[in-house]
């Protein structure tokens, strides 16, 4: 090798200063915690104290977060948007909240947290049997949504939110816990619940969820939380930002020309926003599954179709502007080009996966975002980063 000549990384994501793999819980250049909403220096803070939730696990289990801090575990960042949780003692249905007719309630489950004696069977003692709650809100379209397992039997299960004038049928439930929910439109007062179609038959279920969803049909995360004697009203998202006042380095950075890479899951296409600035510098998900990179009055978007929907798949983007004006994004491998970019000198603090009001959530999973100071890419590399 020729001495004074500089070999650049064969990898680029080393070209990257900061890194933070919400997954492995790991952050290249910066600090990550969770747990607490500290002005510390870290990647990113959430500004909400939005309560103690569960988030579920690489594993299937749902693990405790608590009152402030990043809803992380080990599949990622959980995105949650804001909801209020209706359905009262959403874990113990031997409660008299919940009203049973032909049906038998005993809290004698292991949870879908793990916890012993945490969550409710509910066993039919003739056909038809229910188990309901009813609740008294204004006309709306409500989701309702619950953690179900088969205890005894193979007969069927519904669910309603109308008081059982509309039974759906839910599919798919197995020995292992798993969320199930229905959405109904133009409900006024509604009545959640259960019917089990075959008498003796028998099934576990925990975190029963009554809200009215942002995406009316989109199987968003739930923001597990616990309730008894009250709801849980308007208890904010979860929120990771890059924030001024924070101290911490990937303000400084999108304020100029800069290079990231994420990667997460999405319940949602148009609309939502990966990278979310407080006026000019976005990255979001714009007509047709398309993916837009925006500074200033320059943008690269990609064709349509490349972004996909659905905890199930996952997305990875790259992207770029350099101070000549280029800029440049990639989606599951497919570039988008243009000029124009402009720097952000007064950027005051950006959002990851949302936007402070939660309009651009992306209802899913951040797992991974990187970001480095003046970083440019081949368009080979951003395939590569990017496939």
């Amino acid at each position: 090798m020729a001495r004074g000549k500089a070999i650049g990384p064969t990898d680029p994501f080393q070209r990257f200063t900061y890194d933070v793999n919400f997954a492995a819980g790991t952050a290249k250049g910066t600090t990550q915690p969770y747990g607490n909403n500290t002005n510390d220096g870290r990647a990113f803070r959430d500004p909400n104290n939005v309560g103690a939730t569960f988030v579920p696990n690489a594993a299937g289990l749902l693990v405790a977060c608590t009152n402030a801090g990043l809803r992380r575990s080990d599949r990622g960042h959980w995105q949650y948007p804001a909801h209020s949780q209706r359905a009262l003692w959403n874990r113990d249905l031997t409660n008299a909240a919940w009203t049973k007719t032909n049906l038998t309630a005993t809290k004698n489950q292991v949870g879908a947290d793990g916890a012993n004696n945490a969550a409710s069977s509910i066993t039919a003692t003739a056909d038809g049997g229910t188990v309901t709650q009813g609740i008294t809100l204004a006309q709306n379209t409500f989701l309702f949504a619950v953690d179900i397992k088969r205890l005894v039997g193979t007969g069927t299960l519904e669910m309603t939110v109308d008081g059982g004038t509309t039974w759906q049928a839910v599919s798919g439930i197995t020995a292992a816990y798993s969320q199930k929910f229905i959405v109904q439109t133009l409900v006024t007062n509604p009545v959640c619940g259960f019917r089990i179609g075959t008498s003796g038959d028998s099934f576990a279920v925990d975190f029963c969820s009554l809200h009215t969803p942002a995406n009316a049909g989109v199987n968003i995360p739930v923001q597990y939380r616990v309730t008894t004697t009250t709801a849980v009203v308007s208890p904010g998202q979860s929120r990771p930002t890059a924030d001024a006042a924070d101290l911490g380095p990937l303000i400084g950075v999108a304020r100029a020309p800069f290079g990231f890479y994420w990667q997460g899951r999405s319940e949602r296409g148009v609309g939502a926003g990966v990278i979310t600035g407080a006026t000019s510098v976005f990255c979001t998900v714009i007509t047709g599954n398309a993916v837009n990179f925006a500074a200033g009055a320059g943008t690269a978007a990609t064709v349509t179709g490349v972004f996909n929907t659905g905890i199930g798949s996952v997305n990875k983007i790259a992207g770029f502007y350099d101070a000549t004006g280029n800029i440049k994004v990639a989606c599951n491998g497919v570039v988008g080009v243009s000029t124009g970019a402009t720097a952000e000198p007064t950027l005051d603090h950006w959002d990851l996966g949302t936007n402070g009001a939660g309009a651009r959530s992306i209802y899913g999973l951040n797992e991974r975002f990187a970001m480095g100071a003046s970083i440019t890419f081949s368009d080979a590399e951003l395939v590569a980063m990017t496939t």
